[in-house]
């Protein structure tokens, strides 16, 4: 662990690195957790990971839709039992999967603490961080409240395009306690928490160990040195307090407490089909939605979604699912490859960090490429597709969407193609490409067998039954 000790040294704070390889695991600590009292980061530090909170997140409210209590596709004024409509498409819905892709055109309002608006706190920036209440409903709906703003809503028709939410996170943690009849961090507890047997929680004041938690930290340019930004007493003592059912929509999207070994077992859900150590938390159909490829954008930070999963083929082109953070001078990520059973749990509670790739900062650039040099094994990868259009990617089904078969070709839309050869097209100009090739796209389907020829894929075909090696 040189490399990694020559990363991060006089660069962060204090860090936690988790390997996962086939089973296997290393883990790498770092640093300082606390400077004010010289703590140092060891084996159980618990960290505020930020935005990776807003997987599991989606984790639960895709528990409940395997409960029959959520159907993702209906419209949240049903569930939250008030009508939300973006003023702008008033008859246009709002559904649970756009909350989950970022699509939903409910957005976080004025930028953080921006009080130019007359000095009134208005909207999910406005208000978040504060320790009164406000209903969802005023933020959302009623025109008439103080804290009403249309800048909670994008231009854009909902379900259209891609635009950051926290606020959608919370949203979403609210139709949790809706359908789950309890508080959302009660039911993430429940269901995840307490089975894998970690110390976590979205409210630091219910964390177990709570010696454990971690400072964060930032490093002051003029003066170059680290200063403490947030400590762990304040965590604690600014918890949340909680509201009613249904309107505890501040601290999910970036407001889970937990160390990276533990975060690792929640990576091993989604690497797993569901299960951690012969403990099934979600079923298999249930990972398989969430790692498919749900939303293609031209964002080189977001150039793809699954169900509140980012995608990323920074490095050497492989594609890695997951989420990374940044908050209160905290950067972490989780990026795994289900197809090679390996994934990168890591988190800096404090950095000198320099912006690197699209989406990452030069240090989890670095943590990655060094955890995919010395432990990726890249796999096999073979996609079969049956005459009833059934498609698995080894043993990952995918659900095509517009599947058509004209001239004994089997078309598909860019992002069933995507999914298919498990890769990220980029978007320029209105057109696609793959490997830097051109991609024809014709009245929005794509022949396969094209495709294939066009990129060099190896792949046998039996009538409208495909084997292809990718």
């Amino acid at each position: 662990m040189d490399k990694v000790y020559s990363i991060l040294k006089d660069r962060v704070v204090g860090a936690q690195l988790v390997i996962y390889n086939n089973s296997k695991q290393v883990q790498y600590n770092y640093g300082k957790s606390s400077l004010l009292k010289d703590e140092d980061v060891v084996n159980d530090t618990i960290f505020r990971i930020a935005s990776i909170s807003k997987t599991v997140v989606a984790m639960a409210a895709l528990k409940l839709m395997e409960e029959g209590k959520l159907d993702l596709n209906a419209d949240i004024s049903t569930i939250l039992e008030f009508k939300i409509r973006n003023p702008k498409y008033p008859d246009e819905v709002i559904t649970p999967k756009m909350l989950m892709l970022h699509t939903s055109g409910i957005i976080d309002g004025y930028k953080d603490e921006d009080l130019t608006h007359g000095g009134i706190e208005k909207g999910y920036n406005g208000v978040n961080g504060k320790p009164y209440f406000v209903a969802l409903e005023d933020l959302l709906s009623n025109q008439l409240s103080d804290y009403y703003t249309n800048k909670t809503f994008a231009e854009y028709r909902p379900g259209e395009k891609f635009s950051y939410s926290n606020f959608g996170t919370g949203i979403l943690a609210c139709i949790v306690e809706k359908c789950s009849g309890k508080m959302f961090n009660d039911y993430v507890t429940e269901a995840f928490f307490k089975p894998l047997g970690v110390d976590a929680s979205f409210k630091a004041n219910q964390i177990h160990k709570k010696d454990k938690i971690s400072d964060t930290f930032y490093y002051d340019e003029l003066k170059k040195k680290f200063k403490t930004d947030r400590t762990a007493k304040s965590f604690i003592e600014m918890t949340y307090n909680n509201f009613p059912l249904g309107e505890n929509y501040r601290g999910p999207a970036g407001g889970l407490f937990i160390s990276m070994p533990d975060l690792n077992k929640l990576m091993q859900l989604l690497l797993h089909d569901g299960v951690y150590q012969d403990k099934r938390l979600l079923k298999k159909e249930t990972i398989d939605l969430m790692l498919s490829m749900h939303f293609l954008g031209s964002r080189e930070d977001y150039l793809a979604k699954g169900l509140q999963l980012q995608f990323k083929d920074s490095i050497e082109g492989v594609l890695l699912k997951g989420h990374t953070g940044s908050a209160y001078g905290v950067s972490s990520l989780m990026l795994f490859s289900k197809e090679s059973d390996f994934g990168v749990c890591f988190i800096a509670n404090g950095g000198n960090y320099k912006d690197y790739k699209p989406g990452l900062n030069d240090i989890q650039y670095q943590i990655l490429e060094f955890a995919q040099k010395n432990y990726f094994k890249k796999k096999e990868k073979i996609v079969t597709i049956d005459q009833n259009l059934n498609v698995y990617l080894n043993q990952r089904k995918i659900i095509l969407s517009q599947p058509k078969v004209v001239d004994d070709c089997l078309y598909v839309n860019i992002i069933d193609l995507a999914n298919i050869i498990d890769v990220i097209p980029r978007s320029i100009d209105q057109d696609y490409y793959i490997k830097g090739i051109r991609i024809p796209v014709m009245n929005e389907n794509i022949c396969l067998d094209e495709v294939f020829k066009i990129l060099n894929i190896v792949y046998f075909k039996t009538n409208q039954s495909y084997k292809i090696y990718v």
